[in-house]
């Protein structure tokens, strides 16, 4: 089990957390002003807590004064190649009544296929944090008054000459390759949300139907460990800024298989899949980068997380997955049925299915298991040469890579781990078939004795 390292929070994550605190508490509120204003007046390119001061001058009713601060810090973050900040500040010019569609024209331009500013470089990383010195007098101040101080902080930054030039910003995987119009569309259909730390942004099980990116803080990602084994979450990433997660959702309605919990203050754009699905049929090009991404992304995924796939060196496991070919089966389709032959051997690569067996009783069908991205089926048949021991249907909308009995052959002289590690499974999951029949005869016998 891995874990994550607590650190004390920075004047800014405790700004932003006071923000979050302060829906009902006007109290809250002007602590978070006051942390904004210091850090603004001490470094008004420490972009974030502009964004903090924006925000708070916003819920202050000071739209006048946000506004032209919002538009300065989409402009400000395309400088630094960071879309997914510049598309939130885009939203927060929206909410002070400001120009937000026509700073998403901008980021369009400058993000999208065919620009000239396109070129294989990283964002500007973000400035350390600071913790300027308390000033009295601003401590003092409530109310209009320190709204004010606020107002006259977001016109330093406004009328502050930018130190970074307009040049080249990074090449994104999906946003750049979208033509300018439809990522202008897609970057328009995009919310902003915010979670403090320890919030739960995706819950492991649950129904997803929204994608996210990161704008600033942290998250982790991890998966709860199966019923009956008290090792603990596993952390599988920590996300930081501009990282895309959540994805599959908008392709696939199968449970969440890890949860992700925010580490810090943060802030995310949220994509939803009707927004998506809306977009999609006026803008084909959209479904289609859309779909492309996400197939990208899977594949990735399964190589990272497959046993089978990780048998095999890094150098060749592309060349493996072109062996397979992908198929796509809808909730309630079988995949190959108990007594058959399957076709192959299928690698779940989103979704999931169940694995069933015919009742030695003659009642209802037996579960054997519930399985999803990274495991194989069909290994009994195809490894050991006899008739599928159990029926597997998909529970959701499934995509598994089917690798024929033909290209069986040629996947194993070409990696002879792949038969191994198949022939492990195989034995391993026949011996667990075999004890649950047994077991579910044993409380069939017991229900009789009754």
């Amino acid at each position: 089990m891995s874990t994550v390292t607590e650190h004390e929070p920075s004047l800014l994550e405790r700004g932003w957390s006071l923000l979050l605190s302060s829906a009902k508490d006007a109290k809250q509120r002007e602590r978070a002003l006051r942390v904004a204003i210091r850090l603004v007046e001490s470094d008004p390119w420490q972009l974030a807590a502009v964004a903090l001061l924006v925000r708070l001058a916003i819920a202050g009713a000071r739209e006048d004064d946000a506004a032209p601060a919002a538009a300065r810090l989409a402009d400000a973050y395309v400088r630094r190649g960071d879309l997914a900040a510049a598309t939130a500040a885009a939203v927060l010019a929206d909410r002070a009544g400001g120009e937000g569609a026509t700073l998403r024209r901008e980021i369009a331009k400058a993000f999208g296929q065919g620009s000239s500013r396109l070129a294989d470089v990283s964002p500007a990383p973000p400035p350390l944090p600071s913790s300027p010195a308390t000033d009295a007098k601003l401590e003092a101040l409530t109310g209009e008054a320190l709204l004010d101080r606020a107002a006259a902080a977001l016109a330093s930054f406004t009328e502050t000459t930018d130190p970074v030039a307009h040049g080249k910003v990074p090449l994104l995987p999906l946003f750049s390759q979208l033509a300018p119009a439809p990522l202008e569309r897609l970057l328009g259909s995009l919310t902003v949300r915010d979670f403090d730390a320890e919030g739960i942004v995706i819950d492991q099980g649950s129904e997803g139907r929204e994608a996210f990116v990161v704008v600033r803080g942290t998250l982790r990602a991890e998966r709860r460990a199966a019923v009956g084994d008290d090792r603990g979450p596993t952390l599988l990433a920590v996300l930081g800024p501009g990282a895309i997660f959540g994805e599959m959702a908008l392709v696939s309605s199968a449970p969440r298989a890890a949860s992700v919990y925010a580490q810090e203050p943060t802030t995310l754009l949220v994509a939803s899949r009707e927004a998506l699905e809306s977009l999609a049929s006026t803008e084909p090009a959209i479904g289609r980068e859309l779909g492309s991404y996400c197939r990208s992304r899977m594949l990735a995924n399964l190589v990272r997380t497959s046993a089978l796939l990780r048998a095999i060196p890094a150098a060749d496991r592309e060349g493996m997955i072109a062996l397979f070919d992908a198929k796509t089966f809808g909730e309630g389709e079988v995949l190959f049925t108990q007594g058959g032959e399957p076709e192959g051997l299928y690698l779940v690569a989103s979704g999931g299915v169940r694995v069933t067996t015919s009742d030695p009783a003659g009642g209802e069908d037996i579960v054997v298991a519930d399985l999803g991205p990274g495991d194989v089926v069909g290994e009994i048949s195809i490894v050991l040469r006899r008739p599928a021991t159990a029926t597997v249907t998909a529970a959701f909308p499934t995509v598994a890579l089917e690798l024929s009995r033909d290209r069986f052959q040629d996947a194993i002289r070409a990696h002879p781990a792949v038969l191994t590690e198949l022939y492990g499974l195989a034995t391993q999951r026949q011996d667990e078939l075999h004890s649950v029949v047994a077991q579910e005869a044993l409380d069939v016998e017991d229900v009789v004795l009754l």
